[in-house]
């Protein structure tokens, strides 16, 4: 049960999502209330979680034994090839963004949300529906349709929102506590005293797991084995 559940902060934390906090945010900026929020935050929470558990409970053992039966073994190459790909591409994405130089950001209009509370529920469903383009969200389903357990996987899948979820529980408790305002002051604030920093930071510990992916590729082709 603790590997299960230390997996699944994993997933949670690769699967952050600042999304939904930055529409919780568009939604109070423009007046909406705390109870229609709360209908929202509530629809999309409960959505994802039922849904998850529905689709482990029904087929995640059986996707899971699938996965397990096409996916090369832990001493195969593929893997190596594919710690190369991967580094490939975060080299590659780190190069735009230090040589690119600072871009203009656009902001894109986004479509409220009209009408009396069913929309807000609606919309919550709508954003539920979008966890199922997160792979990791499918890993946390397959790790529940494992424990052949439906309270399991619940329980597994009510965690991994919580995390992966943590920026739209923020925002969601500055509103009811009426400190939304307090928070966007400080979040300004911070990302202009912390931006450089943070990008280097960020491309540091990219270039980091790029170079780790890379040896632990190149010792395969040289000795046969992983070093990770």
């Amino acid at each position: 049960m603790t590997h299960r559940m230390l997996n699944t902060i994993g997933l949670g934390v690769l699967g952050i999502d600042p999304i939904t906090a930055a529409y919780m945010m568009s939604m109070r900026l423009r007046g909406e209330g705390k109870f229609r929020i709360t209908l929202f935050f509530l629809s999309f929470a409960v959505s994802t979680i039922l849904v998850g558990t529905v689709l482990a409970a029904s087929m995640g053992a059986a996707a899971a034994g699938f996965l397990q039966s096409v996916l090369p073994d832990d001493g195969s190459r593929f893997w190596a090839i594919a710690e190369l790909a991967v580094s490939i591409v975060i080299l590659i994405w780190v190069a735009k963004r230090v040589f690119a130089g600072p871009k203009r950001e656009k902001k894109q209009p986004r479509e409220t949300v009209r009408g009396g509370a069913l929309g807000h529920v609606v919309m919550g469903f709508v954003f539920a529906v979008t966890s199922f383009t997160d792979p990791t969200f499918y890993a946390v389903m397959l790790i529940g349709g494992e424990s052949h357990s439906v309270v399991m996987a619940a329980l597994l899948l009510a965690l991994w929102f919580v995390v992966s979820q943590c920026l739209a529980m923020v925002v969601y408790a500055a509103i009811r506590c009426n400190r939304l305002d307090a928070l966007t002051a400080r979040l300004d604030e911070w990302k202009a005293r912390n931006q450089t920093m943070f990008n280097c930071v960020l491309h540091g510990a990219l270039i980091v797991v790029a170079i780790l992916l890379t040896a632990d590729a190149t010792a395969y082709w040289l000795t046969g084995g992983y070093l990770l």
